[in-house]
């Protein structure tokens, strides 16, 4: 049971490594508070394959170490920013565990939708309490509202190779999605 506790503590801190390279290097940043990233899809796969705890932790790591790095640095708004890594992972899980755990690509296709609104909503709501708290002027009212069509249709477009991806890696490392359960029976 410890080499498998082992191996998913590894595995995480590896997919949370690989979350904020992608969110830090690998970015497209089109302008207008559009941002094209895939550092959701390791937090996505850690979510469906080992479950919302091991989901959720791993996104605080990763919310926490994305905003240590940022050029702002911790701020008052920090919680907030970090909520979405968190949803990444975590509502990711929950999603996949209310569907069954049943890896069918209508399965994987509602997680990735549930889970990229729900970051997208979270991350909306993080630029609203930039305008709130710390009154910057970067992320005016006005503009979160009229920006917010054009970060949902980049999600949808995001949706697309996040399901595919999720679908193709999770089908690959399905021996390890029933490690909870397995730890539970030799208990």
């Amino acid at each position: 049971m410890k080499k498998k506790l082992i191996f998913q503590i590894t595995f995480c801190a590896i997919m949370a490594a690989l979350s904020i390279v992608l969110e830090k290097f690998v970015s497209i940043d089109v302008g207008m508070r559009l941002k094209f990233t895939l550092y959701g899809l390791p937090l996505m796969v850690i979510g469906v394959i080992f479950g919302p705890k091991m989901g959720f932790t791993t996104g605080i790591v990763t919310g926490i170490v994305l905003q240590l790095t940022s050029p702002y640095g911790i701020s008052l708004t920090s919680p907030f920013w970090a909520l979405a890594p968190i949803a990444w992972g975590g509502i990711s899980g929950l999603v996949f565990r209310f569907l069954n755990k049943k890896n069918a690509w209508l399965n994987v296709s509602l997680t990735v939708i549930i889970t990229s609104l729900s970051a997208n909503l979270l991350n909306t709501l993080a630029m609203f309490m930039e305008t709130v708290l710390i009154n910057d002027p970067y992320y005016t009212l006005a503009a979160i509202i009229l920006d917010w069509p054009i970060r949902l249709l980049s999600m949808i477009i995001l949706t697309i190779p996040y399901i595919i991806l999720v679908k193709i890696i999770s089908t690959r490392l399905y021996p390890f999605q029933n490690e909870e359960k397995e730890a539970k029976e030799e208990d």
